[in-house]
Formats: structure tokens, C-alpha cells, sequence
């Protein structure tokens, strides 16, 4: 009896100290569980000719909080040389359907394009079952040029 408590001390601090971050969620990518869920968006950008476009400007105005600073690969990116681009963000509490991509030329040769993309989720199991976690959106744009003024 007297060996009881010392050993109820050892399994009450295992078990504490296993849940001290609270409890895990199991993320593929993350074995440690400590990551938070992500939302990734990446795409490709051409012209009309199937031609990679580098340099264009790709944003996710929806997702952004007002008084978030300008972060590349956050909250915007610039399309390679292949044409790809990728943002990786903090996908936060809400479960969005579809966000809106948009792609800009800042030289202004190639239209704007805003794109209305659905979001695909992985799922992770947790002590309730089973839950969505990560967001995955594809975005890939045909940029046209714009048409010279007369």
C-alpha cells in the first residue's frame, strides 16, 4: 500500500507531461504533432500559348487580415521562371469551401485574373475521429495580353 502513491505519482506525471502541449493532432508531415494546419495554394501561370509566365504577381485577398504585412510565399507570391508559384499560410479556425486567387502583371502586358478556386482538405484522426486539417487549393491561370489602346 505504501509503494501505491509513488507509483500513482509516476503515472499521473508520465500522463501529464505526455498532454502538457495538450492534446496532439497527428499531421503526415509533422510526426511531431506540434504543427498547425496549413493552407497551401500553388498554381501555375501561362500566356495564351501555353508559355510560362515569371514575375506575375499571385495574391489570396480573402484570407488576408487587414493589418497583415506583405509576406512572400505567406500571403502572396511571384511566379517563378517555370510559371509556378506556391503560399503556404496558416489556415486558422474557419473551414472555407473556396477562396479567390487572384494573378496580376504588374507591367501590365497580361489582364488581371481572379480566380474562384475550391479548397480540398486532408484529414487527420484525433481523439473525436477522424478531421479535416490541411487546405490544399490548385490554382493555374492562362493570362491573356491586354489589348493596346487605340
Amino acid at each position: 500500500m505504501k509503494h501505491s502513491l509513488p507509483i500513482l505519482l509516476i503515472a499521473l506525471c508520465l500522463i501529464g507531461c505526455s498532454m502538457k502541449d495538450g492534446p496532439s493532432i497527428a499531421d503526415p508531415n509533422d510526426p511531431a504533432g506540434k504543427g498547425a494546419p496549413r493552407m497551401i495554394i500553388s498554381g501555375r501561370v501561362t500566356d495564351t500559348a501555353n508559355v510560362a509566365l515569371p514575375g506575375i504577381y499571385i495574391s489570396v485577398p480573402g484570407e488576408r487580415e487587414p493589418n497583415e504585412r506583405e509576406i512572400l510565399s505567406y500571403n502572396y507570391a511571384i511566379t517563378d521562371s517555370a510559371g509556378q508559384y506556391t503560399i503556404i499560410r496558416y489556415r486558422g479556425r474557419e473551414l472555407p469551401v473556396e477562396v479567390t486567387v487572384v494573378a496580376t502583371d504588374s507591367t501590365g502586358l497580361y489582364q488581371e485574373q481572379q480566380r474562384f478556386v475550391p479548397v480540398a482538405y486532408d484529414t487527420v484522426r484525433t481523439v473525436a475521429g477522424y478531421t479535416r486539417y490541411n487546405a490544399y487549393v490548385k490554382a493555374d491561370f492562362v493570362l491573356s495580353q491586354e489589348k493596346s489602346q487605340p
